[in-house]
């Protein structure tokens, strides 16, 4: 299973916020970044299909996503400075 950054792209995330929660249905296959910032998720499949899982993208076409603008970006490494809880959430779940 992969693991994906979702950064929303507008400046207001609730909506990005409620579908992940809802849709990456276990607590424990998301991290929700500091200040609304985006998310780090567990997903089965590739960054379109976690977009479309998620609504961000997929709608007819016209349609408008109601969950408004974000980028998804996998993960396969990482260094930076955060807080220690979301490093052990990383390492834990890149090595699963």
């Amino acid at each position: 299973m992969a693991i994906y950054i979702v950064i929303p792209l507008i400046p207001n995330s609730a909506a990005l916020n409620t579908a992940v929660e809802e849709r990456i249905s276990l607590p424990s296959d998301r991290y929700k970044l500091q200040s609304d910032r985006g998310w780090l998720i567990k997903y089965e499949g590739t960054t379109i299909e976690a977009s479309n899982h998620i609504g961000i993208t997929g709608q007819p076409q016209g349609v408008s996503s109601p969950i408004g603008s974000a980028i998804i970006v996998p993960v396969s490494g990482y260094y930076g400075r955060g807080p220690t809880d979301m490093w052990e959430w990383l390492k834990t779940k890149l090595e699963q």
